[in-house]
């Protein structure tokens, strides 16, 4: 829902009613109280209006109760598995990442939050196909890294981040659309983290994305000893994606 733009218009004015019916709270808890009563809200206001598109109807109904679910899927060139499928191969595909925006307060009592584009890091744990009769949606339940103590950056620019230590368990899902994939290296220097690497999509090479040449170059020219690299190797192939249709969902025995 928070990712329509059809429906952001109803978010901000749902935002500011929340805001115009409790004066005294914080935006904290403000944010909270609209997060709580938007739904039913929204569904309400959907129906008594003539002029709602069918996409907002259908939304504002539900997909269906029967959710299908897959363990993987491929889109924008980037084949995703679940994490317990991941278990079973010899790739590591479950890795995924995010840019969104959003508000941090200080503490509960703040009315100054500060609104910032920030990378989220975790793994892939179910994949939903959302049916609204209409239009299917597929969707990605994650499981979400701590950003405020579990990301840092190296000396060197790396991003570092431990699995696991996790938050954000009551916003698990994205859109698949917005995923975009990574893989993670365990820092040989500190087992507790592991290196974010940009994931490599179907059809790439080397010589053909400088991103990947200037993420190799640098992890090659940190102090790692031989063994190590061999190790890094192996893992480029883990990178590897065999091609599927964009956009193909996967049921993998």
């Amino acid at each position: 829902m928070n990712n329509n733009n059809e429906v952001f218009p109803y978010i901000l004015r749902h935002e500011g009613l929340a805001k115009e019916c409790n004066p005294k709270m914080s935006k904290n808890k403000v944010m909270k109280e609209h997060n709580k009563t938007f739904l039913d809200w929204f569904k309400d206001t959907i129906f008594v209006d003539d002029n709602a598109s069918e996409t907002l109807r259908k939304l504002a109904n539900e997909p269906k109760r029967n959710v299908i679910t897959w363990q993987g899927y491929n889109i924008k060139k980037y084949l995703f598995y679940t994490k317990s499928q991941d278990k079973k191969s010899t790739m590591q595909n479950s890795g995924v990442t995010l840019r969104a925006k959003s508000q941090h307060f200080a503490s509960v009592h703040d009315d100054n939050p500060c609104v910032a584009s920030i990378p989220y890091f975790g793994f892939v744990e179910e994949i939903w196909e959302l049916n609204y009769v209409k239009f299917i949606i597929c969707v990605f339940k994650c499981k979400w890294v701590d950003n405020n103590i579990s990301v840092r950056t190296d000396d060197v620019g790396f991003t570092l981040v431990d699995l696991k230590k996790l938050a954000y368990q009551n916003d698990p899902f994205i859109m698949a659309e917005q995923a975009k994939q990574v893989f993670y290296v365990q820092d040989p220097c500190d087992e507790q983290w592991s290196v974010v690497l940009q994931g490599k999509t179907i059809g790439v090479n080397f010589e053909d994305d400088d991103s990947l040449i200037d993420t190799y170059v640098s992890l090659l020219s940190t102090q790692i000893s031989p063994n190590i690299v061999g190790e890094e190797e192996a893992d480029d192939v883990h990178a590897n994606r065999n091609d599927h249709d964009e956009g193909e969902l996967i049921n993998i025995v």
